[in-house]
C-alpha cells in the first residue's frame, strides 16, 4: 500500500490544519511542516505516540526495520500543503432558513459521520481569551467580557434556541450532499446545496448587523495565517488574509512551509524577514 498524504481542519474550536502522511502501520501529523509527529496503530486499533521525526536529524525517532517505510514517505513525500481531504463537513445550521452558518466539524469522505451531540461552535478553546476584535473596541457593555464569548452569543442566537446541524458531503465542485445529523428535519436529508451557499471560511460572511458582520471578519483575520494554509480558497480572499496575516509575522513565519499559493510575494517577504530577525534576536 503506498502512503497517503493529505491536510485537515483542527476543528471545534478551529486551530489551524495539520498535514498527515499514512502508511500500513504507522502516521505522522505536522501542524508547521518541519516537526512530524510519529504514532503508530497499537493492537487495539489506537494510534499511539512513538517518536517526533525531523528533515535535520534532530528528531528522537530511530530508523529501524520497523519504521523505515514511515522515514521514508516522509523523506519522499510531496510538496507541502498537502491537499484537504476533510470534505465531509458537519455545519450548524442557522435558524431561519436551515444554511449552513459554522462549521463544527469534518472528517475523511469515507468515514461513517458520527451522530452530532454537541450543537454549539465555539471561538476558541475555554480560558483562551487572546481573541481580541478591533471592532468592539468602542462598544458598550463587553469591555469587561472575553471577545470570543461575545462571538460565541452571535453564533448561538444566529442558530436559535434549538440548535440544528447537518454533515454534508463536499464535491469537487463545492457543493454539498445533505447527510443526516444532529435535531434536524428528516426533510433536510438529501438536499443538495450550491458551493456559495457554503461559507469559504468557518463563519458566514453576511450577517443582520455591521456590528455582527465586523465581528465575524475580525475572527478570520484574527485566524489568517492559519487559514492560509487551506488549499480551496479564491485569490480574492487569500489576498484578504495575506494583508491580515502580514501583521501578525511571527504567527505566519511558524506556517511558512505551508502556503501553497501567494497573492502578493513581496508583501510576504517583508513579514518573513520581520518574524526572522525578531526570532534571531
Amino acid at each position: 500500500m503506498e502512503a497517503q498524504y493529505y491536510s485537515l481542519r483542527r476543528l471545534s474550536p478551529y486551530q489551524g490544519t495539520v498535514q498527515v502522511v499514512e502508511c500500513p502501520g504507522f502516521r505522522a501529523m505536522s501542524a508547521d511542516g518541519i516537526r512530524w509527529r510519529v504514532q503508530f496503530l497499537n493492537q487495539r486499533t489506537r494510534f499511539s505516540s512513538y517518536g517526533v521525526w525531523r528533515a535535520d536529524g534532530q528528531g528522537s525517532l530511530i530508523e529501524t526495520e520497523r519504521t523505515r517505510p514511515i522515514i521514508a514517505a516522509l523523506r519522499d513525500r510531496p510538496a507541502l500543503p498537502f491537499a484537504l481531504a476533510d470534505s465531509l463537513e458537519l455545519w450548524l445550521l442557522d435558524a431561519a432558513e436551515r444554511l449552513p452558518l459554522a462549521l463544527l466539524a469534518g472528517t475523511l469522505p469515507e468515514r461513517t459521520p458520527a451522530q452530532a451531540t454537541v450543537l454549539q461552535w465555539r471561538t476558541a478553546l475555554g480560558g483562551d481569551d487572546a481573541f481580541r476584535a478591533p471592532s468592539l473596541g468602542g462598544v458598550e457593555g463587553v469591555s469587561h467580557m472575553p471577545h470570543r464569548t461575545v462571538l460565541d452569543r452571535c453564533v448561538q442566537r444566529a442558530a436559535g434556541s434549538r440548535p440544528r446541524a447537518q454533515w454534508f458531503r463536499r464535491g469537487d465542485d463545492g457543493a454539498g450532499e445533505g447527510l443526516d445529523g444532529g435535531g434536524l428535519d428528516r426533510a433536510l436529508i438529501g438536499r443538495r446545496l450550491g458551493r456559495a451557499t457554503f461559507p469559504e471560511l468557518l463563519l458566514r460572511s453576511h450577517w443582520d448587523s455591521d456590528r455582527e458582520r465586523d465581528l465575524v471578519r475580525d475572527y478570520h483575520e484574527w485566524h489568517a495565517c492559519n487559514l492560509l494554509t487551506h488549499t480551496d480558497l479564491s485569490r480574492a480572499t487569500r489576498a484578504d488574509l495575506e494583508r491580515a496575516a502580514c501583521r501578525q509575522a511571527g504567527r505566519l513565519y511558524r506556517v511558512r512551509y505551508l502556503l501553497p499559493e501567494i497573492v502578493d510575494s513581496e508583501r510576504l517577504q517583508v513579514a518573513m524577514v520581520e518574524a526572522a530577525i525578531r526570532q534571531s534576536a
